[in-house]
């Protein structure tokens, strides 16, 4: 942890915020699917399967990448994210817009259309402005800094794209282009979240898990490789390229898999081993979709699946939970008096919790994949979705409690 610039850490409740709206919005994304059953598996363009979509892009992977990075960036990056007083602000018009949203497109509120758009538009641009100028501003690595760089843009070029087709959807523009929905997936998916893991995760890889560092030439040949990709989808979906070229889109979910296997194979240092195993399955769901996607493209159902509702959301509440263990750590540091040892990041959040909420995960996930096959399972694999979030925000809060109680139990 000595490289890492903790007197520039923001209030560790800024982070946590974030964090803990994410594991909450991962219980109703799965409520929804119980409450919904079948129905959400039926086709991509029903209401209900629009909005478990964006509970678990926006609300569960959303709050979690904007909550990692609040803390990342001033932490490992070296590049304070300027205007901190906003973030509670831009927490709150973030989730408030995302509600409104959701109702638009459960129930064809059209009056909701404008204030969800606003909200969500307004909070994720000027998010994404102030990360960019703690970017540039940073003294942290700079092929990182790049890196997460081009996933604020990428952001930024997914919210325009979902205005624009929530006008279409809500009748306030022209129909959306043939093809604008998956440009819009494509970016979300892989500019911004895929791209966001990959820049973060060449710092939380050795310091979590004790590999070796990631090149900067790969991380810059994966940089291009990626930006490349995106140019091939989008030349693909205005027609400049054969339909079949959006599969390209498949390949960086492999590589990023294969490259974080590789890492963990050859760690010098293992750690956490809870956290490797959340992204060992992670990684092996990311695999899975990679293939069939590749393969097969008509399995837009599992692919989804493996990729929304198991692979990236077991890359992230690992993380979550690990995440949380240091910012209770950082929080006794900041409020404990100087000369008070505080307990270890290691000791902060029990080995227990963390193998009992990656249990009920992987449960989770594999109800999830056979609803593919079996749709009847539907509710079943909700419940288990939702106790899953569940299990992991009662771990979480658990360990966050310590940072007030810890001080009136030894003070």
């Amino acid at each position: 942890m000595s490289g890492l610039a903790f007197a520039r850490a923001p209030s560790p409740a800024l982070p946590i915020r974030f964090l803990s709206t994410a594991l909450a919005w991962g219980i109703v994304a799965g409520l929804w699917l119980a409450w919904h059953g079948d129905a959400v598996v039926l086709s991509r363009w029903t209401p209900a399967t629009l909005v478990l979509v964006h509970m678990l892009t926006l609300g569960l992977l959303g709050n979690g990448m904007l909550g990692s990075l609040v803390q990342f960036l001033p932490v490992a990056a070296g590049s304070p994210l300027p205007c901190a007083r906003c973030v509670p602000w831009l927490h709150g018009a973030f989730n408030v817009g995302l509600m409104a949203l959701l109702a638009t497109l459960a129930w064809q509120l059209r009056a909701l259309a404008w204030p969800a758009g606003g909200l969500l538009g307004v909070s994720l641009v000027m998010f994404a402005t102030l990360a960019l100028v703690a970017v540039a501003r940073g003294n942290g690595e700079r092929v990182v800094r790049d890196g997460i760089g081009l996933a604020l843009i990428a952001l930024v070029a997914t919210t325009f794209l979902g205005l624009v087709l929530l006008a279409a959807r809500t009748g306030w523009r022209v129909p959306a282009p043939p093809g604008l929905v998956d440009l819009h997936a494509v970016f979300g998916t892989l500019g911004w979240i895929l791209g966001l893991l990959a820049a973060v995760s060449s710092i939380t890889l050795p310091m979590l898990q004790g590999t070796h560092a990631v090149s900067p030439v790969a991380s810059r040949i994966w940089q291009a490789s990626l930006l490349a990709t995106l140019g091939i989808v989008a030349a693909a979906q205005v027609r400049l390229l054969p339909d079949a070229a959006w599969r390209v889109a498949a390949w960086p979910f492999a590589v990023f898999g294969i490259a974080a296997f590789v890492l963990q194979a050859r760690a010098p240092h293992r750690r956490n081993p809870t956290l490797r195993r959340f992204w060992q399955a992670g990684c092996t769901a990311l695999l899975a979709a990679s293939v069939t996607a590749m393969w097969s493209g008509t399995s837009l159902l599992l692919v989804s699946t493996l990729v929304l509702g198991v692979g990236l959301p077991l890359l992230m509440v690992g993380m979550a939970l690990e995440i949380t263990a240091f910012l209770t750590w950082i929080a006794l540091r900041q409020r404990v008096p100087r000369g008070i040892r505080v307990p270890g990041v290691g000791s902060l959040f029990e080995e227990a919790d963390k193998r009992r909420a990656f249990a009920v995960h992987v449960i989770a996930g594999a109800l999830l994949m056979m609803v593919t096959l079996a749709p009847v399972l539907t509710r079943t694999a909700g419940f288990a979705v939702a106790l899953a979030y569940a299990v992991s925000l009662h771990g979480q809060r658990r360990c966050w409690r310590q940072a007030t109680t810890w001080q009136r139990d030894d003070g």
